[in-house]
């Protein structure tokens, strides 16, 4: 069984690794974060055990993982809800679809939190050998870009919710929908000194 506890600190796991199907994630006054962006599954289901007390755990999957989640929280959150005292279960809408791979998150959170969140940018997860895993692992290892694609995917998806930001054209906003008409243009404002308007160039 694979422990990660943060306690006034932090227990991350980001990159290339192989998951055990037992794994224990702990944060006291901390935090500890499982990313399994880059992660090798040779095993169908993975079952996390999560503590939160005055900190949190965040999981991070790739597409094509199922997360489901039973556990409660006690003045904090966990999953997709919280609140004074919170019982929850189920899987997570965004992961719900075909695949073989399943990950369980099982706890508590004691005015902390245990989340998880899909890295849609991540290449969708496989089940493979030990054999295909160990090959895998011999291979140069590309850097991790999490951090960066969970910041795009934040900045997307708030730019897409928004009417107001998509017509600035941003990166990272939704293309406008090009049968949509554009807004009349108005006119500019008229310039007054001391009472007479002076005329427009």
């Amino acid at each position: 069984m694979s422990k990660f506890v943060g306690v006034l600190s932090g227990a991350n796991q980001y990159g290339r690794w192989i998951p055990e199907p037992e794994i224990k994630a702990r944060a006291f006054a901390g935090a500890a974060t499982l990313d399994f962006s880059q992660a090798l599954f040779i095993h169908p289901e993975i079952t996390i055990r999560a503590t939160a007390f005055w900190g949190g755990v965040h999981l991070i999957v790739p597409p094509n993982v199922v997360v489901e989640q039973n556990g409660r929280a006690i003045m904090g959150g966990f999953g997709n809800s919280g609140g004074l005292y919170h019982n929850s279960s189920g899987a997570m809408p965004e992961t719900l679809g075909n695949t073989q791979i399943t990950i369980k998150v099982l706890g508590t959170a004691v005015m902390g939190s245990v989340s998880a969140m899909v890295n849609r940018r991540a290449t969708p997860a496989r089940l493979m050998t030990l054999d295909e895993a160990h090959t895998e692992m011999g291979q140069p290892e590309a850097p991790s870009t999490t951090q960066e694609d969970l910041r795009q995917q934040i900045l997307g998806d708030v730019l897409a919710a928004n009417p107001i930001l998509q017509r600035l054209n941003l990166p990272g906003a939704t293309p406008a929908d090009p049968g949509a008409q554009a807004p009349a243009p108005t006119a500019p404002p008229q310039q007054v000194v001391q009472g007479v308007p002076l005329p427009q160039k």
